[in-house]
């Protein structure tokens, strides 16, 4: 899979990737913090300043919040790494190996903006959502599937109000179906003009079809390898959609891949089977679906 000296290279290129990028995220944070601590020292010298009551009660209240959550930002900037380098380097260089001994053409891009529709088009999750991408791969599988992969997290608001209805991996494949259905451990579907009804619930697994038809063969299928998958992927949760013209399928990871901490032969190789795994899932999918 890997040899040493390939390793070592794209082992040294992203520690030195990832010690920069934390160099430049501590300097900035250095930088907010001195001139917090220059607007500190500077109002008390303010004349009357200190005989303002109010005014040195919230000086010293908030001073000190700020001074508090600043000091833990940077202690986060100095100490913490960003997941940049993994996602624009790493995943990148893992793929293009990928590529050149499973002969196959994947294209990977990292932190795309574009408006994705691939949510509303599946009906897992929310409409109101809007898409915020790490990784996304698309080709043919193995099998010949067209496909897509998303390691995405789907967001509506903001700041505070900000709630995340999904975080993890999101898989879209195409293939034609006769009916539409979704299986899914937790909520319910939010596919627009399609009723459903909840006609069952296997173990962990919710079973919605269409309101005009009963549950079939192929829900006991799929059920049978949600639960496969949801063992061996580790997933906290699970979700399937069948529509007419694709496969929607996405999990929640109980440990997401990110930022890569002492990288070495062994992750690098373990990531590369993951990455190739997924690939598989595809396919895995799509030939349950036919049968």
């Amino acid at each position: 899979m890997y040899i040493k000296s390939e390793c070592d290279s794209i082992c040294k290129e992203y520690s030195k990737m990832v010690k920069e990028r934390s160099k430049k995220t501590s300097q900035i944070w250095s930088y907010i913090f001195l001139a917090f601590l220059v607007v500190m020292i500077a109002l008390p010298l303010i004349p009357d300043f200190l005989d303002k009551g109010d005014l040195w009660v919230l000086y010293i209240i908030y001073g000190s919040l700020v001074f508090i959550g600043l000091s833990i930002a940077l202690l986060i900037s100095i100490f913490s790494i960003s997941d940049k380098p993994a996602f624009e380097y790493l995943y990148k260089e893992i793929y293009d190996k990928l590529n050149l001994e499973e002969g196959t053409f994947y294209n990977y891009e990292s932190f795309e903006k574009d408006k994705f529709e691939f949510n509303k088009k599946g009906g897992l999750f929310s409409r109101h959502c809007r898409t915020e991408v790490k990784r996304h791969i698309t080709g043919t599988s193995p099998n010949g599937n067209k496909f897509e992969i998303f390691d995405v997290t789907l967001v509506t608001g903001g700041g505070k109000n900000r709630h995340e209805h999904f975080k993890g991996i999101y898989f879209i494949s195409q293939f034609s179906n006769s009916y539409l259905f979704q299986l899914r451990s937790h909520s319910k579907p939010r596919l627009k003009d399609v009723k459903y009804k909840r006609v069952n619930e296997i173990g962990e697994i919710k079973v919605f079809v269409e309101e005009e038809r009963d549950m079939a063969n192929l829900e006991h299928k799929y059920i049978s390898m949600l639960d496969r998958l949801k063992r061996n992927l580790k997933a906290k949760k699970i979700y399937l959609s069948v529509l007419n013209d694709e496969i929607h399928f996405a999990y929640v990871p109980k440990v997401p891949i990110r930022k890569q901490y002492n990288l070495n032969m062994r992750k690098m190789s373990e990531l590369y089977s993951t990455f190739l795994d997924e690939i598989r899932i595809i396919d895995e999918l799509v030939e349950t679906s036919k049968f």
